[in-house]
């Protein structure tokens, strides 16, 4: 997932740019400050969508984490891009209950029809997976199974996209920026 923030449209952004120039009219050592500030705001991003997804889709905080790939704001003071990957969540993650048609999350929030439990072959832990059919071949004994997940992706774009136009978010990163700022002009003297 991924989302744009134009730095520029902040409140307090045009106050500011005189106080960039006084400090560092290279700008070489603002660079450092801008970066620390987006990685920073980048993990203040992906706390905050783990959060609100574990609410919403009734997981918990820590499984949601570990489907986190990488976290990073890119690109230039005035126009970002923040990138998170996320696999979808395993049902056996989920605490799963087979039933004669399918499998249900312990919570009884997501199902899947035609989806069974069984032991990977590999670490013996239960799995659930469901067979890849074929449409041509209505028979379906034989064809590969797949490991079963709740895609999260989409949901987690959303959130993430609402805590970016947040009005909470610039406040953060401004405050976070001028600490930063701070910090580089008493290194420079």
């Amino acid at each position: 997932m991924e989302c744009e923030i134009r730095v520029e449209g902040f409140a307090g952004w045009e106050e500011f740019q005189p106080i960039l120039q006084a400090i560092d009219p290279g700008r070489r050592f603002i660079e450092k400050a801008i970066g620390s500030t987006n990685v920073r705001m980048s993990e203040w991003v992906m706390t905050r969508i783990v959060q609100r997804l574990a609410r919403k889709l009734k997981i918990r905080q820590a499984t949601l984490r570990g489907r986190l790939k990488k976290a990073g704001i890119h690109g230039d003071i005035t126009n970002m891009k923040i990138w998170a990957g996320l696999d979808g969540v395993p049902f056996s993650n989920l605490k799963p209950r087979e039933y004669q048609r399918g499998v249900r999350t312990g919570d009884g929030g997501h199902y899947v029809e035609g989806a069974f439990i069984t032991p990977s072959r590999k670490t013996g832990r239960l799995r659930v997976y469901k067979r890849k059919y074929q449409q041509n071949f209505p028979e379906h004994h034989g064809y590969p199974i797949v490991d079963v997940k709740l895609e999260i992706s989409d949901e987690a774009t959303k959130i993430m996209e609402t805590i970016i136009r947040s009005s909470e978010f610039e406040e953060q990163y401004m405050k976070r920026l001028a600490h930063n700022l701070d910090r580089v002009a008493e290194k420079n003297g």
